[in-house]
């Protein structure tokens, strides 16, 4: 079923919101008692992923399965750490015998590396792919009046990705944009950020030796290599977050990026343009809080050989903050004198 195909076709991708004196001291009053507050979100997220490739003057979409994850966030000072994963005891994400199952995994880190400097570090997994535009592939290269309804699946496809962004501030700083990220952080007062990112993200694609086509099993033995790609962006933009009667608030951020990837192995790379925008109201009293948003990841691409990807995210967390141990203030305390 030429499961080569895929491999470096699919690999080029990203697989893929003005205080008075009342918020001012609000916000000093917030700082100290941070200091001693650990924020944690227990939330679900729905994702869908669509990955887009032309060939012969047509847009084919190869997908994992679209997604519920179970998300965990905890932020203590200057530390920020998520970590999502699909449950495996649900039903909720579309797994079904024609597009086969997919697994996921995520885990990521946010801190400042100084009060205008953002650094981001993220690894994402997915495992099991399926093949949406089946039957219209099989038109094309075999014969126009096929009808055979199915998918082709690559059960055991492995994408890793590792992710990594450092933004600097411009305009804003750094307790006020943290609040930007998700809703550990409690916004205290109107904001306006102005910000610029390189991007970075490398990425791996293996087992694809194994596809499934209407109950029927192939293997390539002799495609065992992984395919790997990278793509670097530049991404200026900024974001805008408002404060509505004190508890409630509303964010919004927008990222225009332009990006060149190449694909490791092969004369095959690419400039072009995509988007990152993400969007969320919410609540928060001080120690207790939750919200809503939605996240939208746009990469295009005008080359055969690589992808157009497009990614929605929706997201719903519910979140409390809670005294830290005491050994974990003592220990956080000591980095916090090294690294000033």
């Amino acid at each position: 079923m030429k499961a080569k195909i895929f491999s470096w076709i699919f690999l080029c991708s990203a697989l893929a919101s003005y205080g008075q004196s009342d918020d001012e001291n609000r916000n000093i009053t917030d700082s100290i008692e941070g200091r001693r507050k650990i924020s944690a979100v227990a939330g679900l997220s729905y994702l869908q992923n669509s990955f887009g490739f032309l060939y012969e003057g047509k847009v084919f979409r190869l997908r994992p399965n679209d997604a519920f994850y179970t998300e965990f966030f905890m932020r203590y000072r200057w530390l920020d750490i998520s970590y999502t994963f699909a449950p495996k005891l649900t039903r909720i994400n579309n797994d079904d015998p024609e597009k086969g199952k997919t697994k996921y995994f995520n885990l990521g880190f946010t801190f400042f590396v100084t009060p205008k400097i953002r650094q981001y570090i993220y690894y994402s997994e997915v495992r099991g792919l399926y093949f949406q535009d089946t039957k219209e592939y099989m038109r094309l290269v075999l014969d126009e009046n096929y009808n055979q309804d199915g998918y082709l699946q690559f059960p055991d496809a492995r994408y890793r990705s590792y992710k990594g962004e450092t933004s600097y501030l411009w305009m804003g700083n750094k307790t006020e944009y943290r609040s930007f990220g998700n809703m550990t952080y409690r916004p205290a007062k109107d904001v306006f950020i102005i910000s610029t990112g390189l991007f970075y993200q490398y990425n791996i694609l293996s087992d694809l030796g194994k596809t499934i086509y209407r109950g029927t099993i192939f293997t390539d033995d002799e495609d065992g290599s992984a395919s790997r790609d990278f793509r670097i962006a530049f991404r200026p933009g900024g974001g805008i977050q408002k404060v509505i009667k004190q508890k409630w608030y509303a964010v919004l951020e927008m990222y225009p990026e332009l990006y060149y990837s190449k694909l490791q192995g092969e004369r095959l790379h690419e400039l072009n343009v995509g988007l990152y925008s993400n969007a969320r109201i919410g609540y928060d009293d001080g120690k207790w809080f939750f919200g809503g948003g939605t996240q939208l990841n746009w990469v295009n691409s005008a080359d055969e050989n690589f992808y157009s990807a497009t990614q929605w995210l929706f997201r719903v967390g519910f979140g409390f903050r809670f005294n830290s141990p005491t050994f974990v203030n003592r220990n956080f305390d000591r980095i916090d004198h090294i690294v000033k």
